[in-house]
């Protein structure tokens, strides 16, 4: 995969940037980096975080930085973002040797060919719909993930609350397949100067492995381009299973992400 700054990946780059900012309560910003703060969601990692500037600044000032902005306001994880391939690269060892997790993170866009024909049981519904879904996919991912979110009833509350601040903040669509009577798979898709992001793409556990998520992923594809977007993408996690299934429904990468993370079991 190249990884040089092409124009489709300037382009994500710019609508991440536009909407973690939109998203922010407060934003402290430096030569180094760019805290991004989000005080009403404290435990959400995604809303509060620094964001690499200086494209040589080294793990230890970021992890100083992080460390002067977040106690202060009463948070106990440290979570840094680069969105550039060349310090992401650089900066991993160094926090690696600091014991912080790090992460990789592709953004994959689609080739623009999507057969609406075969989504007549994916419906666009309400983010009022959407709320059962996402409160019991945020708690499954809780419970598989304790040990290191003790805080499980507030962390299911505000990882919830935080779908409803984006779509206060940006164009949203969501996009489901109802079983039993509820919404068991769906998505978000956020629009925003014929950029548009695929994203929390789930499932329920009971009804994996049916095509669910494809099917969605696919309606949402299809309503993003046929509303005049001609940029349409999706983050993969670059070690995880997902990827493939986006490769197969269309998607190709064009660059990564980098996030490295100190959770407060580490500190």
């Amino acid at each position: 995969m190249e990884n040089a700054p092409s124009d489709e990946l300037q382009r994500i780059v710019g609508f991440c940037r536009d909407l973690d900012e939109r998203c922010s309560e407060r934003i402290f910003s430096s030569f180094v980096a760019t805290a991004l703060l989000c005080e009403s969601l404290p435990l959400v990692y995604d809303r509060n975080f620094l964001r690499v500037e200086d494209g040589n600044a080294n793990a230890n000032e970021l992890a100083t930085l992080a460390d002067r902005i977040f106690e202060p306001a009463g948070m106990s994880h440290r979570k840094v973002v680069a969105d550039s391939a060349e310090a992401g690269e650089r900066l991993t060892p160094q926090f690696a040797s600091l014991g912080w997790k790090a992460e990789r993170v592709i953004a994959m866009v689609h080739s623009g060919s999507v057969e609406q024909e075969r989504l007549p049981l994916v419906a666009e519904v309400t983010s009022e719909e959407m709320l059962p879904f996402w409160e019991e996919e945020n708690r499954n991912w809780v419970e598989e993930n304790r040990k290191s979110h003790p805080e499980s009833d507030e962390l299911v509350r505000q990882l919830t609350q935080q779908n409803l601040l984006v779509e206060r903040k940006i164009d949203c669509q969501y996009f489901a397949r109802r079983l039993d009577g509820r919404v068991v798979s769906g998505c978000q898709l956020y629009s925003r100067g014929g950029t548009a992001q695929i994203e929390t793409v789930g499932t329920l556990s009971k009804y994996r492995n049916q095509g669910l998520a494809s099917s969605v992923i696919r309606r949402a594809a299809w309503e993003a381009f046929a509303s005049g977007h001609d940029l349409v993408w999706i983050m993969a996690l670059e070690d995880d299973w997902p990827k493939a299934l986006y490769a197969k429904l269309g998607f190709s990468p064009v660059g990564r992400f980098y996030g490295f993370t100190r959770k407060p079991s580490q500190a």
